[in-house]
């Protein structure tokens, strides 16, 4: 299935392109505030920012890639990006990030929430993976909000192969889900 587009209340998620490079790249995928506690690393250029659209747009049809830009509904300004991928053991791993003025507002929850719904209306998965570093408790109450449970800690390492974060694994089962 296509990634389709979305409506929350206050947000459109819509399929990436290449074309939004540099909003992303200018936004935050060069904030170290907000590299600070995901995977990814700061991107030193916009070619890597469209690196990374590239293979999000080759993915658009990929029935286990699913990613989004998040925009506010009122004037279509990218704020974020987030998906669910199918991860391991029949679940899928949900993540997302956020430009650094839009935390702590509810838009991540609203988004989560979105693609959860997404995700168990439209694919019928009984079972979702997230992690957050240690260091964002904000992400894990997002999560909890969500009706994740805590799994265990663990320990990831960044896309640059050295850098690891000590993270928190939770896990919901879709009976459980309180969206």
């Amino acid at each position: 299935m296509k990634t389709p587009v979305i409506e929350t209340e206050r947000m459109i998620l819509r399929p990436l392109t290449v074309a939004d490079a540099n909003d992303i790249f200018e936004r935050w995928t060069t904030d170290e505030r907000v590299a600070k506690y995901v995977r990814w690393c700061v991107h030193d250029s916009v070619d890597v920012t469209k690196a990374w659209l590239k293979f999000v747009e080759e993915n658009e049809s990929n029935d286990k890639y699913y990613d989004w830009g998040f925009t506010l509904k009122e004037n279509g300004y990218l704020i974020g990006s987030g998906g669910i991928f199918y991860k391991e053991e029949d679940a899928w791993e949900i993540g997302y990030n956020f430009m650094y003025d839009y935390w702590h507002k509810g838009y991540a929850t609203e988004a989560a929430k979105a693609m959860l719904e997404f995700g168990i209306n439209e694919l019928n998965i009984k079972e979702f993976v997230a992690f957050h570093a240690k260091e964002n408790p904000a992400s894990g109450g997002v999560l909890g909000k969500c009706g994740f449970k805590y799994e265990k800690d663990e320990v990831h390492t960044k896309f640059d192969g050295v850098t690891k974060l000590d993270s928190k694994r939770l896990r919901l089962i879709v009976e459980s889900y309180s969206g």
